[in-house]
């Protein structure tokens, strides 16, 4: 694995271990909603995913590089 690959992944699980610990915070300003987080901060959030991604792209951003979340009161699933 490239050292490149390597902190990205690292990054990409930091930002996710962020997600669930905050996730409460979260929930009263993004409920519903789409959330790209990068750097353990929110970059954008919209209702539609196809918009959010839009959106990214035309800030410059790669949404592949971006960890995206929709944010529910349901809880959590996680296939594994």
């Amino acid at each position: 694995m490239s050292e490149d690959l390597a902190l990205a992944l690292a990054g990409f699980n930091n930002d996710f271990e962020w997600f669930l610990r905050n996730r409460e915070e979260l929930l009263p300003r993004y409920e519903d909603k789409w959330i790209a987080i990068h750097g353990k901060a929110i970059l954008d959030s919209h209702e539609d995913l196809t918009t959010l991604v839009k959106r990214l792209r035309a800030k410059g951003l790669q949404p592949e590089q971006v960890l995206i979340q929709f944010l529910s009161k349901e809880p959590i699933e996680a296939i594994l």
